[in-house]
C-alpha cells in the first residue's frame, strides 16, 4: 500500500487509543480523585463535630476535670478552723460571741448548750427546717471549754481505756466543742441520746441530706475514720458556711480533705 492508503487505517487506530486511554482515566482513576476530595470533607467535618463534642464535655457538670476545679470559697476563714487529733487549740481560747439556740434538750446542762453567734443562728433555722419537715431536731452540747473536756476525756478513759476512748473522744485542747461552731444533736425518737442508728432515723436522714443548706456538715462520716481519725457519728455537726458545707456535701469529703489536711 502506498503512503495515502495507510492514513486512514493509522488515523482510525489513533483515534482508538486515544478513546481507549480516557476510558481507562475515566473507570480506574477518576474514583480515587473522588473519593479524595470526599475525605477531606469528612474530616473537616468531623473535626466540627469534635470540637462540639469536646465543648459538651467541658461544661458537664458530671465531668471529673470540674471537681477537682478550685474552690472559690475562702478557706482561711475562721469558720474553717481546722481542731482535730494534730490540730489543737490553745487552753484559754473561749470564743467571745457565744449564744444560746433554741432547740435544746432539757436534760443537759445549759451551760454548755450555746454556739457562736453565726452558727447558734444557722442552727435555729435548721430546727426550724428541720420542724417543717416534720422531725424534731434539739441541741445537746454545743461549745465546751478545755476544763470541761479535760473532765470528759478522763472520765471516758476510765470507763473503756485509752485507745477505745480515743476513737470517740477528744483530748482536751483537741477537741471540736471548745470552737464553738461544733454542735452534738439528737431526736425524741432516740431519746435524744447519741446513738449511730440516728443515722437511720427519719431526723437523722433529714439532717444528713439537709444540714449543708444552713451551713453545717456531719463532721465524722461513715467510711471516712481513717481520715477524721473518729468513728462514725451521724450526731455531730459542724458549721463552716454555706458555700463550703455545700462543697463538702456535693463532693463526699470530711474537713480535712476539703483543707488538704488528709
Amino acid at each position: 500500500m502506498n503512503r495515502n492508503e495507510e492514513s486512514p487505517a493509522l488515523k482510525a487506530l489513533v483515534g482508538v487509543l486515544i478513546f481507549l486511554v480516557f476510558a481507562g482515566f475515566y473507570f480506574y482513576l477518576a474514583p480515587y480523585v473522588s473519593d479524595g476530595v470526599g475525605d477531606g470533607q469528612a474530616d473537616r467535618q468531623t473535626g466540627s463535630m469534635s470540637s462540639g463534642q469536646a465543648t459538651s464535655a467541658e461544661v458537664s457538670p458530671a465531668s471529673s476535670e470540674d471537681q477537682t476545679q478550685p474552690s472559690a470559697v475562702d478557706k482561711s476563714s475562721e469558720y474553717l478552723t481546722l481542731v482535730n487529733k494534730t490540730h489543737g487549740l490553745n487552753r484559754a481560747y473561749e470564743p467571745d460571741d457565744l449564744r444560746t439556740v433554741r432547740a435544746t434538750a432539757k436534760d443537759r446542762e445549759a451551760e454548755y448548750q450555746k454556739l457562736r453567734k453565726a452558727a447558734a443562728k444557722a442552727f435555729n433555722d435548721l430546727t426550724a427546717g428541720a420542724k417543717e419537715a416534720g422531725c424534731t431536731i434539739k441541741l445537746t452540747t454545743g461549745y465546751r471549754p478545755y476544763s470541761y473536756q479535760k473532765v470528759l476525756y478522763k472520765q471516758y478513759i476510765d470507763m473503756d481505756g485509752k485507745e477505745k476512748a480515743e476513737q470517740y473522744s477528744a483530748k482536751p485542747g483537741y477537741s471540736e466543742h471548745q470552737t464553738g461552731l461544733s454542735a452534738d444533736v439528737s431526736s425524741p425518737s432516740v431519746g435524744y441520746q447519741l446513738v449511730r442508728k440516728y443515722g437511720r432515723t427519719k431526723a437523722g436522714t433529714w439532717l444528713a441530706e439537709n444540714g449543708h443548706r444552713y451551713g453545717f456538715i456531719i463532721r465524722y462520716p461513715k467510711g471516712k475514720e481513717s481520715i477524721t481519725g473518729y468513728e462514725y457519728e451521724p450526731w455531730h455537726i459542724r458549721y463552716v458556711g454555706k458555700e463550703a458545707a455545700a462543697e463538702i456535701y456535693e463532693r463526699q469529703l470530711t474537713l480535712e480533705e476539703y483543707l488538704g489536711e488528709s
